[in-house]
């Protein structure tokens, strides 16, 4: 088992913080919270070394959501720009704990993963080895990321990491929920997908599964016999309960996988990350199919009811366009979607949106540096604000050049 030393020193380094700050950037949240607190890089990496130092959890209200694709009502706790960026510099830090025995076919909420790379998989699955590809194993973990256990993931946490001050701020992050870990934290996507690895070894390496692929806490195992399934089934159960304290949900299912007959569609196709793999083709599941339909009847009729679609149904639809475009479900798109809403048209104006958007912020940005009472005519930025030490240090001196091994 191998042991990590010193991540909080590499957490607080100037390299570790900059290369977390970037990746954090890539979302679009971060960068609307940084506008709105106009906050330069340099500033923001000043920061981020008090955040980490200083970090406590702030006060949260729960956000209910409804995720209509799953048909599930989800509990998600927003955290503040300071939690996000001390959560980024903690997983950045952490990075190579988090890859060390990452199971290869798990593809949720990871760096160049995700669901169209698994669908990929699972098709080149389905077409070069038919014989067992016959009979599907599907099941997932109830209610997963509310029901780790602090105490159990505490206790794996400290076999691997030998330095206090990280397991310290580790456990604060944690200890934000009274049981599981917060939905909604950057840190709990990783730490949720390390809390199984030992299941996905057990899977492979125990219960020796050839085709085995996870995205999250939803499983899927392919076979050639469904008594053996069912055994597998039943000892992934076991191992849940006794080493992870966890319990599949009862709603799994083993069945005989679709295959085709004289151009005849039987058995069941697979139902698994909004897609449905059939033998012979792979096409939307029908509720996003449903959506993505009434979403551009919307659109179409806005105008004629005297509304102007907003950006945000173009980005909603521009999204359904990507699910369309990886699937075969060509026919659907020309009957239903194409007479309706442009691509073209949509993805201009999202572009000019955001133009415009980022000439608010520079519009604002400038009147930060105009005298009381000034006009704008002719005015342009060409550098940033310098940082401002507090008023306590009267000497004037900018504590971050005073201390360069944190900035």
């Amino acid at each position: 088992m191998k042991s990590y030393k010193h991540l909080f020193d590499i957490c607080i380094s100037e390299e570790n913080r900059r290369k977390a700050i970037k990746q954090a950037k890539r979302t679009k949240r971060v960068r609307k919270m940084l506008k709105k607190r106009h906050m330069s890089d340099d500033e923001l990496l000043c920061a981020s070394y008090d955040w980490i130092m200083q970090y406590e959890n702030a006060e949260h209200t729960p956000k209910i959501i409804y995720d209509g694709t799953a048909h599930k009502k989800r509990v998600i706790i927003v955290p503040t720009l300071e939690e996000l960026i001390v959560q980024h510099c903690v997983a950045k830090a952490m990075e190579e704990m988090f890859w060390h025995g990452m199971y290869q076919h798990s593809y949720a909420s990871l760096p160049k993963r995700g669901a169209h790379k698994a669908k990929k998989v699972i098709e080149k699955w389905i077409e070069t080895d038919p014989k067992n590809v016959k009979y599907v194993l599907k099941m997932d973990v109830h209610h997963f990321l509310d029901s780790i256990p602090h105490d159990i993931l505490k206790a794996k946490l400290r076999k691997h990491i030998h330095d206090d001050m990280m397991l310290d701020l580790l456990f604060k992050i944690i200890d934000v929920t009274d049981a599981g870990i917060p939905l909604g934290f950057y840190t709990s996507q990783w730490l949720s997908n390390w809390y199984l690895q030992e299941l996905d070894h057990f899977i492979k390496e125990q219960l020796h599964a050839v085709y085995y692929v996870r995205y999250m806490d939803d499983m899927v195992i392919f076979g050639s016999n469904k008594k053996v399934l069912h055994q597998i089934r039943q000892a992934i159960s076991e191992y849940l309960e006794a080493n992870l304290d966890l319990e599949l949900k009862g709603n799994w299912q083993v069945f005989r996988f679709s295959y085709t007959v004289n151009g005849e569609d039987r058995g069941r196709p697979l139902d698994f990350m909004g897609f449905q793999f059939y033998r012979n083709r792979t096409v939307l599941r029908k509720s996003i199919m449903l959506k993505a339909t009434r979403k551009a009847r919307k659109i179409h009729k806005k105008p004629y009811q005297e509304r102007k679609p907003t950006v945000h149904d173009y980005r909603q639809m521009m999204s359904y366009l990507g699910w369309i475009d990886c699937t075969d479900t060509y026919r659907m798109y020309l009957k239903h979607i194409k007479p309706r809403v442009s691509f073209q048209r949509m993805k201009r104006y999202i572009s000019r949106y955001d133009r415009h958007d980022d000439r608010r912020v520079y519009e604002q940005l400038v009147q930060l540096y105009l005298p009381r009472g000034g006009k704008r005519r002719g005015t342009r930025l060409h550098h940033r604000r310098k940082y401002r030490p507090p008023q306590g240090n009267r000497s004037g001196r900018n504590d971050c050049v005073s201390a360069p091994q944190h900035c």
